[in-house]
């Protein structure tokens, strides 16, 4: 795209014009080098908070994450909602249940994106974060994000959120015991949705499970609380809500949320670095050398981190090339 073009959605998204943020979006999804020269527009942002929600599919995930939002502007807050959907391993595209079950929160304060994990470890996809990087220069105050329901490889959501709700619901079997070793770690909060089906079951189980996990919670100072919810009918949404603020306040005094923050942009920082010189490895050292060192490597004549090896000193050598050119 023109740069005269992308100067012409950031001064529309600049004005707030949702259009632009949906464009831009798009952008930041679908090519990474478009990125940094979007970004260079933007002042430091102010911070939104980030609340990621999991939970196994089924569970009401979509519908609880409605209730919260429209709580959250009825508080007076504008909500920047990012579904993370499963998606074809063939095309990448994301399916759309999510949006269309929420298709109420089409208003003002509310923008709800729906993108395809592609494949990614943890179901997040690599531009989650560059999009909440674009609702905070929209001017978000919470970020929502929604992760596809596969159980413990969730844990990379961590590095986007501040809060982390898990969602449970009542005639799961044994999948409370089959997260067991991982859902404290992940959890800020616990949720048992669709209470009026027998959840206090679930809310006892997840009590008794919190209380093996005195060591982790002894280091973050933080026993996360259980709240039953019906989303259906919005019944503890309100106390969701509040236990939501609760932890806010808890990681701000802790100094927990500024490590957080840190450790989220380390991670990104290094994932950039990574990119470019996998890029720069793949379009100038790897073409000349691969038909050789693969069919070496194929024949057991060289061993892979060998290969590896060799590859990574060529990269070296181009480098100091271009330092003395």
């Amino acid at each position: 795209m023109r740069t005269n073009n992308v100067d012409e959605l950031i001064t529309k998204f600049k004005q707030k014009d949702r259009r632009a943020l949906a464009r831009l979006i798009s952008m930041v999804e679908n090519d990474p080098e478009l990125t940094s020269q979007i970004f260079k527009h933007f002042e430091k942002p102010n911070g939104a908070y980030v609340v990621g929600i999991t939970g196994s599919p089924g569970v009401g995930k979509s519908t609880m994450i409605s209730k919260i939002a429209q709580k959250l502007v009825e508080q007076g807050k504008s909500v920047g909602i990012i579904s993370v959907d499963p998606s074809s391993p063939f095309t990448g595209g994301a399916f759309l249940g999510d949006r269309i079950r929420m298709s109420g929160l089409n208003q003002e304060k509310v923008f709800m994106r729906s993108m395809a994990s592609r494949g990614s470890v943890g179901g997040v996809s690599r531009a989650t974060f560059d999009i909440c990087l674009l609702y905070e220069a929209f001017g978000m105050d919470v970020i929502i994000i929604e992760t596809v329901g596969a159980g413990q490889s969730e844990v990379q959501v961590l590095h986007l959120a501040d809060t982390i709700i898990v969602i449970n619901v009542p005639g799961l079997g044994d999948s409370i015991q089959c997260q067991k070793a991982g859902i404290t770690e992940i959890g800020d909060i616990l949720v048992v949705n669709k209470k009026d089906l027998g959840g206090e079951e679930i809310a006892v189980q997840l009590d008794l499970m919190l209380d093996d996990a005195v060591m982790y919670i002894g280091q973050t100072g933080w026993r996360p609380p259980v709240v039953q919810t019906n989303s259906i009918s919005g019944e503890g949404i309100d106390e969701l809500i509040e236990e939501i603020w609760n932890h806010k306040e808890h990681v701000e005094l802790s100094g927990i949320l500024d490590k957080k923050r840190q450790k989220r942009l380390k991670d990104k920082l290094l994932a950039l670095i990574q990119y470019k010189i996998r890029n720069y490895v793949m379009d100038n050292i790897y073409p000349e050398i691969e038909e050789s060192v693969l069919n070496q490597v194929y024949e057991k004549k060289y061993r892979i981190y060998d290969a590896a090896g060799t590859i990574y000193e060529k990269f070296v050598s181009h480098q100091k090339g271009r330092e003395n050119s």
